[in-house]
């Protein structure tokens, strides 16, 4: 199966645009990387320290104290020693690892720091700015939130062809402030990676409002794992519309999308026919499939399951919806 690495940019181009785009966003030259280098052991284990957050806080590498500021070494050392190999096992059990740093931390935007420099490749810092342009949806609460902006952000890494999430955040940023040359050298850079007829702004509008017409263009490019992760995007804003529609609210948690498809089955007269709830679970299995993207799909796959999630679009307007 063809990986997202072999897709990925790697120019010095890109590289060199980028940390021209990072001194004009702060006003200084950022040494974000040498962060992410002097934090490597958390990646083997080691537990996060109060040391750890002074680097991450260390002005000569960016302007961290120009926004924030980290709970008194007092209230959190001791809580510290608890999250030995946390960052080992990212993005697996992300979400109770998430709730277990927002409980020591008060703050997911101070969490959300640490993971994007603990793990740039999965996470990146959250903005609200970043939050109004993909018109993330909000969550019931900071963790559900961030989970949410973090998905939007993973598609958007795949479709752009960069190898960190960490790097979205400044991508949209770019493009949405900057003027001139910078962000017309980086629209043509990021113009390589995506169908003709898309652009990098554009791909952000339809994140939120059409993800399946944005993997229907993928699908006729070839790039039938970015249009997966797309559909699934889709697929799971289907199931977001259609419990806010029936009143049914179910928690970011484990196997979420199995449980709201289950509440559907059971609550809802529509979705109650045999033929309509096999459909939606025989969908579930088909975006299992395809996320998190470690198990191997064909372009077959993804066929069938953008077919499958029109088909449940259909089923969802024939009642009016």
């Amino acid at each position: 199966m063809r990986g997202f690495l072999e897709v990925e940019m790697s120019t010095d181009e890109y590289t060199q645009l980028f940390e021209k785009i990072a001194r004009t966003e702060s006003g200084s030259e950022q040494q974000l990387e040498e962060i992410e280098q002097r934090l490597e052991h958390l990646k083997k284990g080691a537990s996060l320290s109060y040391a750890d957050l002074e680097v991450i806080a260390n002005p000569q590498y960016w302007p961290f104290s120009k926004h924030w500021i980290w709970p008194d070494k007092s209230q959190i050392e001791k809580k510290l020693d608890t999250t030995a190999s946390f960052f080992r096992e990212l993005p697996l059990k992300e979400i109770k690892i998430i709730r277990r740093l927002n409980s020591i931390f008060k703050n997911i935007a101070l969490v959300s720091i640490i993971l994007r420099f603990a793990r740039p490749d999965h996470y990146a810092i959250y903005s609200w700015p970043v939050l109004q342009i993909l018109r993330i949806e909000r969550g019931k609460n900071a963790v559900e939130e961030y989970m949410n902006y973090i998905r939007e952000m993973r598609i958007l890494k795949d479709s752009f062809g960069v190898k960190k999430v960490s790097e979205v955040d400044q991508i949209i940023w770019a493009i949405f402030h900057l003027q001139g040359k910078y962000v017309d050298e980086l629209t043509a850079i990021l113009a390589k990676q995506l169908p003709g007829n898309l652009t990098a702004k554009e791909l952000m509008i339809f994140l939120s409002v059409n993800p399946l017409k944005v993997a229907r263009e993928y699908m006729k490019r070839g790039d039938f794992m970015t249009a997966g992760f797309w559909a699934a995007k889709d697929f799971e804003k289907f199931l977001d519309d259609e419990c806010r529609h029936c009143g049914i609210y179910v928690p970011d948690e484990a196997h979420k999308r199995s449980k709201m498809i289950k509440k559907l089955c059971e609550e809802t007269l529509l979705w109650s026919k045999p033929i309509n709830y096999q459909l939606l679970y025989e969908t579930k299995k088909k975006r299992n499939r395809i996320i998190p993207g470690v198990m191997p799909f064909t372009d077959e796959d993804v066929g069938r399951f953008i077919a499958d999630i029109e088909h449940l679009r259909i089923i969802a307007a024939s009642r009016g919806y």
